[in-house]
């Protein structure tokens, strides 16, 4: 393990606004390791505890532990993108956003033609 699974957790938690007392009670250890994790003072984190630790923030394991593909690097700007709507427009539009990233092109569509329709009706007036 290096500094860099520390980081990572350390980002993570913050972002999720939480306190290593919070994300150590989830995960089953005490806030004190929690605190050497973070710190790249541990060396042998369980594997199991990466793996809670993993699920909590909605990452994989691969990602905190710094084993990712080209492609998955930008996963720390989609944290932060995903804190800041939570922060401005809460989590329903997490949520929303979300779903309609599962959506296929014709289920975005309809969303974006549904939305327009609602806004029409009852978006907000200047």
């Amino acid at each position: 393990m290096n500094n860099n699974l520390g980081t990572k957790i350390k980002e993570l938690r913050i972002l999720n606004e939480m306190s290593q007392e919070e994300l150590g009670r989830r995960i089953g250890v005490q806030r004190a390791a929690v605190n050497k994790y973070e710190k790249g003072s541990v060396t042998n984190i369980p594997i199991n505890t990466i793996e809670k630790i993993a699920d909590i923030f909605e990452v994989s394991p691969t990602y905190l532990l710094g084993w990712v593909e080209p492609n998955e690097t930008s996963l720390s700007m989609e944290v932060h993108i995903i804190q800041g709507v939570k922060t401005f427009f809460g989590a329903d539009a997490v949520d929303l956003l979300e779903t309609y990233t599962d959506l296929t092109i014709v289920g975005k569509e309809k969303v974006l033609t549904y939305s327009n329709e609602m806004f029409k009706l009852y978006g907000q007036k200047c």
